[in-house]
């Protein structure tokens, strides 16, 4: 039931504007409102705001009265059943009038006329609270009304009163409707009550999709006056985010995770933002705070070792992996990220065990038959790694994991071809070419059904310089695995050296799609694009191949090579 309805205040004719100060138009809806807040406290005792609303211009919108309206038509308007009692009032030069009307019999019981400031809206208003408050048998001892004043408080009200029009769905013909917005986060960015409307403006306006942009500016201009309020740092977080702006969501998502470190969730958000942007130190002080009070969830420990990995900090990263190891029960992303460094570091039979204990609780999870394929792979172990890959492969997995899964299914076929594919590549490495071309050919003597055995004697013959020979050991890998985007890549990279752009351009495109995370084949790609004269394309390859870890330098010597200095 509602016990006082408290109408807008009418605003007489010839007013004045006062500079300083909002508009008498503001001021007879939000003073209104505010008293109605004041009188319901932090509850509900049933007092209730009514503005005047009807057509203006064509359109819904505020009406403007200038005299109070008689009591009966107030009864008749407001609709709120049996109410205690009515109010309104009227601005005038330096007064207001204010009425306190019987909601039953339609009588004024009490008149009440006080001083009126335009710049100190709220002095009127302490009395009106009182008898209002009195009469409706309201306790308490009054508060402040705002701790703004001035300037700032004058573009808190308009805000208030251009929110007021949003939630009431009304058009808003405004060229700047940020205006008050702003100002008051430039005047008064570290108030409490500036702090929730701007938030409360900002969601009304994300929340039809308009001004993003405008918004995350202005949300990022008032994130730092915010302190350590958990609260407020949530919701401009979540505002943030809604405005696309990402890098002051992550920077605002790191102060949580400081301010709460036991919190997990916490901890892990601000990780993951964190390591999306690149913002490796910000992983790492956002979980070591956590790590030091003994806190720090098994996610936010691989999130940090994944930081770690892309900063080339082995050291740490290595130290984060042992102290996951030791954790019996870690997630299935952990377990794999865990593996897959395990692996890099030639640890396979830790990383099946780990990979053993995961499947455990998802026995059904492609990805980690996948990983345990891997790792027998290493270890040799064509009994448990075989059918592992074949369940992966029967589980389903994206079409360049399928591949490396039919790919390591061919490798375990013959004994010891893994690891004497590995013995070439490091002589390879090690410009031993006489030991790799030996081995290559014994390899193809053994192993010649293999497209791997055929490519890796391929590599082998054109770093050696024999390019017909090597163009044609190639073409038999090929035939052999029309899926080896190595093969299809090193074909590719011979035949446009040879001046046979067009057909390598056609392998090299075939390599890109088998592995479309590789940077190789689009770098090359890009190289063969500027010899057919396609130099936007080109330069979109070595793009594309930046934002998929391909050296800097060798990226910037591509793009000198194919469009000039960057």
């Amino acid at each position: 039931m509602a016990t006082c309805v408290v109408f807008a205040l009418a605003v007489a004719d010839g007013l004045v504007p006062v500079a300083g100060a909002a508009p008498y138009d503001v001021l007879s809806r939000q003073l209104a409102r505010l008293l109605v807040a004041r009188l319901n406290g932090h509850g509900d005792r049933g007092a209730r705001f009514f503005p005047f609303l009807g057509p203006v211009d064509g359109q819904r919108g505020f009406l403007r009265t200038t005299e109070p309206l008689d009591p009966a038509v107030l009864v008749q308007l407001h609709k709120q059943g049996d109410v205690l009692v009515l109010c309104d009032g009227v601005l005038r030069a330096g007064t207001l009038l204010w009425r306190i009307i019987d909601g039953r019999r339609g009588e004024v019981v009490q008149t009440v006329e006080v001083p009126f400031a335009p710049v100190r809206p709220f002095e009127a208003l302490a009395r009106i609270e009182f008898e209002l408050g009195d009469r409706l048998g309201f306790s308490g001892r009054p508060q402040p009304w705002s701790r703004l004043t001035g300037e700032a408080l004058a573009w808190a009200l308009v805000l208030r009163d251009e929110l007021l029009r949003r939630e009431a769905n009304m058009q808003v013909a405004v060229a700047d409707p940020l205006r008050a917005a702003r100002r008051c986060v430039e005047l008064a960015p570290g108030d409490p009550e500036v702090q929730d409307l701007v938030g409360d403006f900002a969601a009304q306006l994300l929340k039809r999709g308009e001004r993003r942009a405008e918004l995350a500016q202005l949300l990022a201009e008032l994130a730092p006056h915010l302190g350590d309020t958990v609260a407020k740092l949530e919701r401009i977080d979540a505002l943030l985010q809604a405005a696309g702006d990402e890098a002051m969501a992550a920077t605002v998502a790191c102060r949580l995770a400081r301010l709460q470190p036991e919190r997990a969730e916490a901890v892990e958000r601000a990780a993951a933002r964190a390591f999306r942007l690149g913002r490796y130190d910000d992983v790492r002080s956002v979980v070591e705070l956590a790590r030091e009070r003994g806190v720090a969830s098994p996610a936010a420990l691989a999130q940090w070792a994944a930081a770690c990995d892309r900063a080339d900090d082995h050291a740490m990263r290595a130290q984060l992996v042992r102290e996951l190891v030791g954790i019996d029960d870690l997630p299935v992303p952990v377990a794999r990220l865990v593996v897959s460094f395990l692996l890099e570091e030639e640890q396979p039979a830790l990383a099946a065990r780990i990979v053993e204990r995961a499947l455990q609780k998802e026995p059904d999870h492609a990805m980690l038959h996948f990983e345990l394929g891997r790792a027998c792979l290493q270890l040799q172990d064509g009994v448990r790694g075989a059918p592992a890959l074949s369940r992966a492969l029967q589980l389903g997995l994206s079409a360049p994991l399928a591949m490396q899964a039919r790919r390591f299914l061919r490798l375990l076929t013959v004994p010891g071809l893994w690891e004497t594919t590995q013995a070439i590549e490091r002589a390879i490495a090690a410009a031993e070419l006489d030991v790799a071309l030996e081995t290559a050919r014994a390899l193809v003597r053994r192993a010649g059904q293999v497209a791997e055995a055929w490519y890796l004697l391929g590599v082998v013959q054109h770093k050696l310089g024999r390019l017909r020979l090597a163009e044609r050991v190639l073409r038999r890998a090929v035939r052999h695995d029309g899926d080896s985007a190595d093969a299809h890549n090193r074909l590719g990279i011979l035949l446009v050296a040879s001046g046979r752009v067009e057909e390598g351009h056609r392998h090299l495109v075939r390599a890109h799609g088998l592995a479309p995370t590789d940077p190789s084949p689009l770098l090359h790609l890009a190289q063969a694009c500027a010899l057919m004269g396609r130099g936007e394309e080109a330069a979109a390859h070595v793009v594309a191949a930046e934002r998929c870890g391909a050296d800097p330098q060798l990226a910037n010597a591509v793009r000198r090579e194919i469009v000039g200095p960057a």
